[in-house]
């Protein structure tokens, strides 16, 4: 039966609703600027009926006040974060394709660093004026300044990459850090949420915006993907504790519930470099309780972090690979069979000279040095003296890994810095190659008539023994070679690219000429040599003339900048789109929260009003009619 009260129950209830309804109106104008902010409304329910009367049925008994949530559409959340990912990995992308493109940018005006097309010229005209100056020491000298100039670009762009390359391995160290704080932190939001929640009767809705906040910041670091699950008891029943689950990198587990992993970025000895180019310590990133490697290489990785491993390892796809032909267990020695053909070539090839690693069929091993050898049917063969040493090689692989996989490093599928490292090395063993056999060629001869036959013009700096590397003799497309005897064109790379040291300190002794020949024909040899930079016959790279290096490598580096830059584009209008409509449902519209202040404040009159009429009602029933 209901109370002779009942309606100021029913007004004081209309009263505490229409409050609750201004308090958050009022809460929703506070935070209309603060990111990951979301609109909250009030739940209300009408209160239960009760029964006046047998004959007369029910009526009401006024509205119930459920409390605050948020409006929140997970569709649009899941889609945000999809794409952020995607936009992270492009961001990246973008940002370090427009430093290869500023390193490789070729004339920078006239007052500015000069580009290779200038400094490729300046070495040819000092050959012209070579070729035409009979016996001149101070034109040799002015040749071999320009022909140093030319190896001082290969050297500092070599250095540039290589810089980047560590810049780029710090980077990856700061996200990782970054994804380690932020587990952190949503493994404690989760405990404070279920701590608000486990009465049942209130919504963590602030709580539940920074761990919303937090994932977002996650999914532009690393795919990521968020799952909440109810807690039951043993009965069944829902406990109003939730389990919140956070994985990344391909589904696995960041975050379950208050536990959360953390990651670890372990530089690489210097014995497992998988690749010649490479800086030293660059990161693994592991699982600190696993020490199991992420796999940043997979395919379904997105992210920042995906940007920046395939910026600082992308090799083009052409890491060494191939099937174990034979194991030597005596002497400790692993044949690999390899059949691609930039593994046919030593020169194009990029293992670790000594000290490298190698995975036989999944188990990793440590290497002293390798042998190359190609038989006469054309088959390449790489076999590996394995380390020794126990600390690295426990236990030496067993005969029955024949037939299974061999490689070194990841065919990662993008143009990185190990492939523009790659593709400068290339041209300058093949140029100086080339150079060196039509230098040293049968009579050459210097100023004074000293004969120089097989000596060589360009060589390389060993920055570890000091001195220059021998390459007298040595063949760029042998069939054979030993890493171990450190020797070799495959030991110049663009970064210790130079001029042989008894050239400089004495331009009289530079070769030119093959005859007794007097004006142009003095200097065969020269003119020889100018014809290596535009005569394909001579040298190819690429398909192109020597000249026409930087060329390539602007057009790889252009097509990856347009490649990023439209990715990037793409998956920042997508996320402009989705980012309205999750504002569109979750955001705080101005004009609609003045709209409902009005609204609700009308609402709070009237009841308030509500129990004047009430109050005066009774009033005058209990004094004058003593009810």
């Amino acid at each position: 039966m209901a109370s002779t009260f009942m309606g100021l129950n029913i007004s004081y209830s209309g009263l505490v609703a229409s409050n609750a309804a201004l308090n958050t109106t009022a809460n929703n104008i506070a935070n209309v600027e603060t990111v990951g902010y979301s609109r909250q409304i009030v739940n209300q329910s009408a209160s239960t009926a009760m029964r006046a009367f047998a004959s007369h049925g029910c009526i009401g008994a006024g509205v119930d006040t459920l409390g605050a949530e948020r409006v929140r559409d997970i569709y649009y959340d899941e889609k945000y974060w999809n794409n952020n990912s995607k936009l992270g990995e492009f961001d990246k992308k973008q940002y370090y394709c427009a430093i290869i493109e500023n390193y490789l940018r070729d004339d920078r005006g006239t007052n500015e660093v000069k580009g290779f097309t200038t400094i490729f010229n300046e070495y040819h005209s000092a050959m012209d004026s070579l070729s035409n100056h009979t016996g001149e020491t101070n034109y040799a000298l002015e040749f071999i300044g320009k022909a140093g100039n030319l190896c001082e670009y290969f050297n500092i762009l070599y250095n540039n990459f290589q810089k980047m390359q560590t810049d780029v391995n710090d980077e990856i160290k700061i996200k990782t850090d970054e994804i380690n704080g932020v587990a952190q932190q949503i493994a404690l939001l989760n405990k404070q949420i279920n701590m608000v929640e486990a009465n049942g009767n209130t919504v963590a809705n602030d709580l539940r915006d920074k761990r919303d906040l937090l994932i977002d910041q996650l999914s532009a670091v690393v795919d990521v993907k968020c799952e909440e699950r109810p807690i039951k008891d043993l009965g069944g029943d829902d406990t109003n504790i939730n389990e919140y689950i956070v994985s990344i990198a391909g589904g696995q587990t960041l975050v379950n519930g208050y536990e959360y992993r953390q990651l670890e970025c372990v530089p690489r000895e210097t014995w497992q470099k998988a690749n010649q180019n490479d800086v030293d310590g660059l990161y693994d990133v592991r699982w600190t309780d696993t020490e199991e490697d992420v796999g940043l290489s997979a395919n379904n990785v997105r992210g920042e972090l995906k940007g920046l491993y395939e910026m600082r390892d992308g090799n083009n796809a052409e890491a060494f690979h191939g099937k174990v032909s034979n194991v030597d267990k005596q002497n400790k020695t692993v044949t690999v069979a390899t059949t691609d053909s930039y593994l046919k070539d030593i020169s194009k090839s990029t293992l670790p000279l000594t000290n490298g690693q190698i995975m036989l069929s999944g188990d990793l091993y440590y290497y002293d040095s390798f042998t190359f050898e190609t038989d006469e049917l054309g088959n390449t063969y790489y076999t590996f003296q394995l380390s020794e040493d126990k600390s690295r090689n426990p236990v030496m692989p067993s005969g029955d890994i024949t037939g299974k996989t061999a490689k070194i490093g990841e065919q990662v599928a993008y143009q990185g810095i190990p492939y523009y490292l790659e593709q400068m090395n290339e041209w300058v063993r093949d140029y100086a190659y080339h150079f060196n056999e039509i230098y040293g060629v049968e009579n050459a001869t210097d100023f004074n008539g000293n004969n120089h036959e097989g000596d060589i013009f360009f060589t390389g700096n060993n920055d570890v023994a000091g001195g220059q590397y021998n390459l007298k003799g040595v063949s760029l497309y042998a069939t054979s070679y030993d890493s171990s005897q450190n020797n070799g064109y495959y030991m110049l790379t663009a970064g210790n690219f130079n001029v042989e040291k008894s050239i400089q300190d004495d331009a009289s002794t530079l070769a030119t000429h093959t005859g007794e020949g007097e004006g142009v024909s003095k200097y065969d040899i020269i003119n020889n040599l100018k014809d290596l930079s535009t005569n394909k016959d001579k040298m190819v790279f690429r398909g192109c003339d020597a000249q026409s290096f930087l060329i390539c490598l602007m057009g790889d580096s252009g097509l990856n900048a347009q490649s990023a830059n439209s990715f990037q584009e793409i998956y920042s209008s997508i996320e402009e789109s989705i980012a309205n409509s999750r504002f569109s449902v979750s955001g705080v519209d101005s004009d609609e929260e003045a709209a409902n202040m009005i609204k609700f404040q009308n609402a709070y009159n009237l009841a308030s009003k509500m129990i004047s009429v009430l109050s005066e009602c009774y009033d005058r029933l209990i004094t004058q009619t003593g009810v």
